[in-house]
């Protein structure tokens, strides 16, 4: 399928695996595999609306890709939260990106955020491009939910599909002890698309990101990779300051950038994702299990038809070599894949 046959929104909230997300759609788009329609900003996961828009128009400088649109969207969730997050357990810092490059005022970046909201602009778009239009949510599902309240069946049936990043399908929690962040930072926002979408929707929890199902070593990362890439990517360099004063401080041995992960699955499933399922799924909105997702495993189907498929596990040595092709230290990613061997 061409470029022209496969669009894309990336509906974000501008933390560091985001902007790992985006580099990924950004060579694709490069290599003409997608069109990079634009970028749509939810401001109540890893930082406000301002600072995540920051962030991703710093990776559209550093790539000299400005004329990808940037769309600002949900300020707040759909409810205020039951208990307010502790602002000093984010892992992305205030400002989405390690509190460690200095604040800008950059006039240009009006140029490329624009005055349409984005929960219109998605509508807009998946309209002009009916069942063409493939969103990828790696935050809280705010804008998506606001596209199924604002315009109904009509943004329903006309959407090709929905990729997200968020929930959990075995209870193991990352801001509560039972829910992931996106789905619990708007659980009613989750909630509703995925009782509302009538496109297939693939989902990568949180469970497939941790390091004893998938190991990339930090040393690698900020180190090998880190150093080669910053020499082929100008991005890179400030990947690399943002994530060292994420990672480092946290003494996590492996990186973990959930966001890209779901963003390299859509691009590049059967090399990547080693085990699928499908599920119907919910999010619960009460009590102590609030934010998680939850799964028929009575498999009722008549009762509740499957609505997504759960991303189980990933092959970890195949993301490094994506991760190496979105920055360009290979000119053509060609996977191969041979008696369980992955060549570049």
């Amino acid at each position: 399928m061409s470029a022209k046959e496969r669009f894309v929104i990336l509906d974000c909230d501008g933390g560091s695996d985001d902007a790992w997300a985006l580099l990924l759609l950004l060579k694709a788009a490069a290599d003409q595999r997608i069109t990079l329609l634009g970028v749509t900003i939810c401001g109540c996961g890893n930082t406000d609306l301002l600072n995540a828009a920051r962030n991703m128009y710093r990776i559209l400088r550093a790539c000299e890709r400005t004329e990808i649109p940037i769309f600002y969207g949900a300020s707040q969730s759909v409810i205020p939260p039951i208990v307010p997050v502790d602002d000093s357990k984010y892992f992305h810092g205030r400002d989405g990106f390690g509190d460690i490059l200095p604040l800008e005022t950059d006039y240009s970046m009006d140029e490329v955020v624009q005055k349409e909201h984005a929960v219109v602009a998605i509508n807009r778009f998946c309209a002009e491009h009916s069942k063409k239009v493939t969103i990828i949510s790696v935050g809280p599902l705010t804008n998506i939910a606001l596209c199924y309240s604002m315009f109904g069946e009509t943004f329903a049936n006309a959407v090709k599909h929905i990729y997200l990043m968020g929930g959990n399908h075995q209870g193991v929690g990352n801001c509560t002890r039972c829910a992931e962040f996106n789905f619990y930072s708007d659980p009613e926002a989750a909630h509703a698309v995925l009782a509302r979408s009538k496109c297939p929707i693939t989902i990568l929890p949180w469970e497939p990101c941790l390091e004893d199902r998938f190991f990339i070593c930090i040393n690698w990362r900020l180190d090998d990779f880190g150093i080669s890439a910053a020499n082929m990517c100008a991005a890179i360099d400030i990947m690399n300051k943002v994530e060292r004063a994420q990672w480092l401080p946290s003494n996590f041995k492996s990186w973990i950038p959930c966001d890209a992960l779901i963003v390299a699955a859509f691009l590049f499933e059967s090399a990547l994702v080693k085990k699928k399922s499908s599920w119907h799924a919910t999010v619960d909105l009460t009590g102590h299990t609030r934010g998680q997702m939850i799964l028929d495993h009575l498999q009722e189907v008549d009762k509740f038809p499957k609505n997504v498929e759960v991303i189980e596990l990933l092959d970890a040595d195949v993301f490094k070599k994506i991760a190496q092709w979105a920055v360009g230290l290979y000119d053509e990613f060609v996977l191969e894949q041979t008696n369980g061997n992955v060549e570049l």
